[in-house]
């Protein structure tokens, strides 16, 4: 075992518990908590030793970040995929008609359908560039993918949502 494994193991030994309340605290059951904790521990493995100054704080912040992305995974699972409460209208504007709101509701549920139709990686890039606003470099920074690798996904994702919705129409 390497000196930075055994380092590691350590810190595990000592931080472990405390990272997974911290994680419950902020919304993840004990399952996801202790998902996340290996994760974040696997992630201080594979990095540079040179790169870390202060585990605990990278540690700390880790298991923030991801309480924040589980947070918003949620959110914009319920809006994608939750349907909407019966005295919710179809659409904001009044005047439309009974016809176009049929319509838009049956697009927007094609369209639900054929995002959860991606692959995996093609539909979490595309939510995260659509739907939270993050650039191709952010995207490629939080997936630990490269920044073409991004586009092409997005690409992907694009070229099958207009398939899928010219086929349905």
């Amino acid at each position: 075992m390497s000196d930075k494994t055994a380092g590691i193991a350590a810190i595990y030994a000592a931080e472990q518990h405390k990272l997974q309340l911290r994680l419950i605290r902020r919304g993840l059951d004990a399952q996801q908590a202790s998902d996340a904790v290996q994760d974040i521990f696997l992630r201080l493995l594979r990095s540079p030793p040179a790169e870390l100054r202060d585990p605990g704080a990278y540690l700390r912040r880790s298991a923030d970040t991801m309480a924040v992305d589980h947070w918003r995974r949620q959110q914009r699972h319920t809006a994608l995929f939750e349907p909407l409460p019966p005295e919710a209208p179809a659409v904001s504007d009044d005047t439309a008609s009974l016809e176009g709101q049929l319509l838009a509701g049956e697009r927007d549920r094609r369209l639900r359908r054929a995002i959860e139709d991606l692959p995996p990686r093609s539909r979490e890039v595309l939510l995260l560039h659509k739907y939270e606003g993050l650039s191709y470099v952010e995207i490629g920074l939080r997936l630990g993918i490269a920044r073409n690798t991004v586009m092409v996904h997005l690409a992907n994702a694009m070229r099958s949502l207009r398939a899928a919705l010219r086929a349905s129409d």
